[in-house]
């Protein structure tokens, strides 16, 4: 019988003590462990996962200062650095729920406390291992999003390893949803719960309620996952969610806050926080979540200067205008390189002069908003067009703000909860400006657009669709329908003539504008199959 080996394995072991890190690899290495990377913090730690592919990820939750352990693995799934064949087990001697909850929040594949033996890893590590093996096609399948596929493998690996069951019926729950395929999604949740009432085929199936808009539902299931698992930390943030959709944000508050006081180390969590207080005008709250998510997100992909540039304004609207200019100056040298940054720290001058009453030094900061945004080279970002649009109507800037308006509805043309946003916009100013003649003309211009362009492809007409496609694009970049069709432009340029580097890289960068579309995965998932059909093509 052959003794179980770890050659060829690439391993990583994440500790802020030299011993321990000593210690894991010497019980590594009788099991001829011979590829092995240490790393004494969650910076150099994402560095390497970044730049490297492991096989097994051994982290310690407390690194000390800096990252810790929880933040290095959501931001290895978020850089989508750790696919599905990957192993991460999370090592630490702390026990307290809250650092449990805040691992497990983000799913690594084991957990284990110290102290352990070397047969104690080693069998933990076998374990996964052999799990992962058995599913290397689905893996496969999930690396490359084609989850039409990996639910078919999912089928077929239940029947053959049905040891793996719960956790690939979890999977396929959750392609199904991203298929859009809600029906198919809640029969396995009721058939799970019905057996075991495990926390997340509840969680699932209120989800499911959420998409389908029944909102009600939504929040009863939610309530009752809290109060018989009040560690279930993610059933906080979709009860907040479902009662913002009720127009509940006071309860929605109290909710995120409860999740933020089970595991606050959640930068998206910190600031749900605090963008549900800013909209509550509870300033002191938004002040606090959002001091704590510039903390959590130091050295991080998530770092983003809205924090500094909100903070100065949650600032202002306390009282404390010089630690709001020192805030939105930290925003401008750190996010120097960023052009959308620098709107934001324009943008949040002019706030915080207009709270001072300072209308000339706020429209002077109005005026170097407007010139860095017609320097601009990127799309704007929707939020920061909707406060752009209200400023500039705020102070008489009327053309400012149409062209505004008129980019974002090129990019959101069939967003209608976004067009209804900038209509209240403009009905909320006092410009006696309506965007209804502007929204639907721009609106109008994209459906005739798009709809000649898939005439021209149903006829054969592949390189006047790509042009006249691609010419759309220049004004809407982002815009969801232009990318789609697209992307299936070059696909279908690429089946007749052969496989092109330059259409393939196109092909790419449109298919990832529309990806986190919930309401076009159907198409995205059947057209993101046929790039990676193409790209494996000899």
């Amino acid at each position: 019988m052959a003794l179980w080996s770890l050659k060829g394995k690439k391993i990583l072991i994440i500790d802020d003590f030299a011993e321990m890190r000593s210690t894991l690899r010497n019980m590594l290495i009788p099991f001829s462990a011979e590829d092995i990377t240490v790393a004494s913090n969650g910076e150099d730690a994402i560095e390497l996962i970044n730049e490297n592919r492991y096989d097994i990820i051994l982290c310690d939750y407390n690194l000390g200062d800096g990252k810790d352990g929880q933040q290095i693995l959501e931001e290895a799934k978020l850089r989508g650095k750790l696919p599905y064949a990957s192993v991460f087990i999370m090592v630490t001697a702390e026990s307290t729920s809250f650092m449990v909850m805040g691992a497990l929040e983000h799913q690594p594949d084991d957990y284990l406390s110290k102290p352990f033996t070397r047969n104690v890893l080693q069998s933990r590590i076998e374990k996964l291992l052999n799990k992962k093996s058995s599913l290397v096609k689905l893996s496969t399948a999930l690396e490359q999003e084609n989850y039409a596929l990996a639910i078919q493998l999912c089928d077929e690996a239940i029947i053959s390893t049905p040891t793996y069951r719960t956790e690939l019926l979890r999977i396929k729950t959750d392609m199904l949803i991203s298929e859009q395929q809600l029906d198919a999604a809640c029969s396995i949740c009721d058939e799970i719960i019905a057996e075991r009432n495990l926390p997340w085929a509840r969680l699932s199936r209120g989800r499911i309620y959420f998409l389908q808009k029944d909102y009600d539902s939504a929040k009863t299931l939610f309530e009752s996952i809290i109060s018989d698992n009040p560690a279930y930390v993610s059933a906080y943030d979709w009860l907040a969610k479902t009662q913002l959709k009720l127009g509940d944000t006071a309860t929605a508050q109290k909710t995120i806050e409860e999740a933020v006081g089970q595991s606050g180390k959640s930068i998206n969590r910190q600031r749900m926080l605090a963008e549900i207080s800013e909209a509550n005008k509870d300033y002191t709250t938004a002040e606090k979540a959002r001091r704590k998510s510039i903390k959590n997100s130091k050295n991080s992909i998530l770092r983003d200067a809205s924090d500094y540039t909100k903070l100065a304004e949650a600032l202002s609207k306390n009282d404390n205008p010089k630690e709001a200019f020192k805030a939105i100056e930290v925003a401008k040298l750190d996010f120097k390189d960023d052009e959308q940054a620098q709107i934001a720290v324009a943008l949040a001058r002019s706030h915080v002069y207009q709270d001072m009453g300072q209308e000339n030094e706020a429209l002077a900061a109005i005026e170097e908003a407007s010139t860095l945004l017609q320097n601009t080279k990127v799309p704007i970002k929707n939020e920061l067009a909707i406060e752009l649009t209200e400023s500039f109507l705020a102070h008489g800037k009327t053309e400012a703000a149409d062209a505004i308006v008129k980019q974002l509805v090129s990019n959101n043309h069939d967003n209608q909860e976004l067009l209804d946003k900038v209509s209240q916009v403009y009905t909320d100013s006092d410009s006696n400006q309506s965007a209804d003649e502007l929204v639907d003309g721009v609106r109008k211009e994209i459906i005739a657009t798009n709809n000649k362009g898939v005439k021209l492809l149903e006829s054969g007409n592949i390189d006047d669709a790509i042009a006249l496609f691609e010419q759309a694009l220049q004004n809407g970049p982002n815009n969801q329908a232009l990318n789609m069709n697209s992307a299936q432009a070059y696909l279908m340029r690429m089946k007749a003539q052969g496989k092109n580097g330059s259409l393939l890289e196109r092909t790419r960068n449109c298919l990832d504008k529309i990806s986190d579309n919930p309401d076009l995965q159907k198409r995205y998932k059947m057209l993101n199959a046929a790039y990676w059909k193409t790209f494996n093509k000899k």
